[in-house]
């Protein structure tokens, strides 16, 4: 069976969906309809590392990856969560080589022979992080780029979630710049947006419990307003 990590390799979309909170039972559902990852987010959720490590374990019994967006990139913390059996992790507000570089020194470090298994994906979010793409993109160990549009836009703007030239261009800059160094890469992608997502030619979907229910939702109005 191909992994996460061989699907991102090889080219192939990748939908890394966002469980919402504490909600393990959700786990098994994203397994049987198709996604590649639970995304246990730690930074923008009250999830805390034994809530993390419920969720983690639910994952393992539903046999899917799951990754852990922590909310700093210190060493005790990524560890932590290493260590409660996360497949991989993905760090917020990467500005530098050198941060991408300790991340990926502490899945070496955590993970010992298993660290080649572990997923590694940073999140490009600051005007910083796309002046030192380059010096990024060339760190080895990172498997994705995650694109944080709504930190970016307020970065750029003083506004989060901002939509406009700006921050679309910013946003084609660091596509086109990852894209041509061969590198994976993604950002979210609800449905209509996604047309936007394959244009730029990403493959990492970032998407959250909160759009599938809304496209749910959206799919039972219409044959209730017949």
């Amino acid at each position: 069976m191909i992994t996460v990590k061989e699907k991102l390799a090889a080219g192939r979309t990748v939908i890394a969906v966002n469980v919402g909170g504490r909600n393990p039972d959700v786990i098994a559902a994203l397994a049987k309809f198709g996604a590649d990852l639970a995304f246990i987010d730690c930074e923008r959720s009250g999830i805390g590392l034994d809530s993390a490590a419920e969720l983690l374990f639910a994952a393992k019994a539903a046999q899917l990856p799951a990754i852990v967006r922590t909310h700093t990139a210190e060493q005790a913390e990524l560890v932590r969560f290493l260590d409660r059996g996360a497949d991989g992790l993905v760090i917020p507000h990467v500005n530098s080589a050198h941060e991408a570089a300790a991340a990926a020194e502490v899945i070496r470090y955590a993970c010992g022979k298993a660290a080649a298994s572990k997923l590694l994906v940073v999140q490009i979010e600051t005007a910083l992080a796309i002046k030192n793409l380059d010096e990024l993109a060339a760190v080895p160990g990172v498997d994705a780029y995650l694109i944080g549009p709504n930190d970016l836009a307020y970065d750029l703007c003083g506004e989060r979630g901002a939509k406009n030239p700006t921050i679309s261009a910013a946003i084609d800059d660091v596509c086109t710049r990852l894209r041509a160094q061969g590198k994976r890469f993604g950002m979210p992608g609800p449905l209509a947006e996604l047309p936007e997502f394959r244009r730029r030619g990403a493959t990492f979907l970032y998407y959250s419990l909160d759009w599938l229910v809304q496209s749910g939702f959206q799919a039972l109005e219409r044959p209730l307003a017949d």
